[in-house]
């Protein structure tokens, strides 16, 4: 399946983002002038439906996913998915391509043998960013799946009555949206795009307006949660609801910040080892902006921590405020409070719609 092909046929797409604590839907009308936002839904999982990459109770997955879309726009059969996680990789690799050779054979070939998969369990696909004329080299953009992970999602979606019509990544997803709410106008400077979802957390660095590279790190909403129910001595719920910003008045407020603080110092490190990795290839000694996005953008003081450990701006991803939509759709509630946990579903419906 071909991860860059743009969508043919009808100028909605729908994205479907499938994480491991809830699912999230969006149906975009691609116009001339921007988008239409058509339909848009969350779902809460069941806990343990799916853990890291593999699905774990196909049963409940199917029935969610079916209700969502049925509660979203029944007519939605075809959807852009993400993989992300240990069943995908994707890294820049700078190659000399001769002229002379079949370019998309040589770099392919080159992919099999860099990806630490077996080479007849992956699917890879590649896109060149940019080529030196002079030397002859070209930037190529690698992306390895594993066979076995994308095709039980593939299946299951199909016996949900669905179509997956392009499997994509996560961290191109959120690329998109940062595209989209940057007006395509690309922003000098480094920029670390922040998806906080339950298990795992994806850092993504954009550089002067293009992407860079990603990383995922562990530390993500499921850390928060246990260390407030560590500390705080509460219930699983309970910490869930803190950090929707439901805070229980009888919780200690001194406590509370502690252990925000301590969970968010854990964060903020990993975040310093995905961007060492960017350092290591890049001349740049900070970043310039970080946007948050995912159910742990909503952390209580979760971004003026972060700006205050990174010294930078730190702001939370708003893709709701660059479409266009009915408000009767959320009814008296501001979409704001919750835009951030669309950003990858958004971004997956920007998947361009072929003329």
């Amino acid at each position: 399946m071909n991860m860059f092909q743009k969508l043919r046929g009808e100028n909605s797409t729908a994205g479907l983002d499938l994480g491991n604590h809830s699912l999230k839907l969006v149906k975009l009308l691609h116009k001339k002038n921007g988008y239409q936002l058509q339909a848009a839904g969350i779902r809460e999982l069941p806990p343990g439906t799916i853990e890291g990459s593999e699905i774990k109770n196909r049963d409940a997955l199917i029935d969610n996913i079916t209700t969502l879309v049925n509660q979203c726009d029944p007519s939605i059969v075809e959807v852009v998915i993400p993989m992300s996680g240990h069943g995908i990789i994707s890294d820049k690799v700078t190659f000399k391509i001769d002229p002379n050779e079949n370019a998309e054979e040589m770099i392919l070939w080159e992919a099999g043998q860099r990806s630490p998969f077996d080479v007849d369990d992956i699917t890879l696909d590649y896109k060149i960013l940019h080529r030196k004329a002079e030397t002859g080299e070209a930037e190529v953009l690698l992306v390895a799946a594993k066979n076995q992970i994308m095709q039980n999602y593939i299946d299951l979606l199909y016996e949900a009555g669905l179509k997956p019509i392009v499997v994509d990544v996560v961290s191109f997803a959120m690329t998109n949206c940062f595209a989209l709410e940057s007006g395509n106008r690309p922003e000098g400077g480094v920029i670390a795009l922040v998806n906080i979802g339950h298990n795992l957390t994806n850092v993504t660095f954009i550089k002067d307006g293009v992407y860079h590279s990603s990383r995922d790190i562990s530390t993500a909403c499921d850390f928060y949660a246990k260390t407030l129910q560590r500390n705080l001595g509460i219930g699983a719920d309970e910490a869930i609801n803190i950090l929707k910003g439901r805070t229980n008045q009888s919780i200690d407020a001194n406590a509370l910040r502690q252990s925000l603080d301590y969970a968010s110092e854990e964060l903020s490190t990993g975040i310093d080892l995905a961007f060492s990795y960017f350092k290591s290839s890049e001349k740049n000694d900070a970043i310039d902006k970080v946007v948050l996005s995912g159910g742990g953008a909503y952390i209580p003081n979760i971004a003026s921590l972060l700006e205050k450990r990174h010294q930078t701006t730190v702001q939370i991803s708003n893709p709701m405020g660059f479409l266009e939509y009915d408000p009767s759709m959320f009814g008296a509630v501001d979409p704001r409070k919750f835009s951030a946990l669309f950003t990858v579903a958004v971004g997956l419906a920007l998947r361009k719609v072929a003329d």
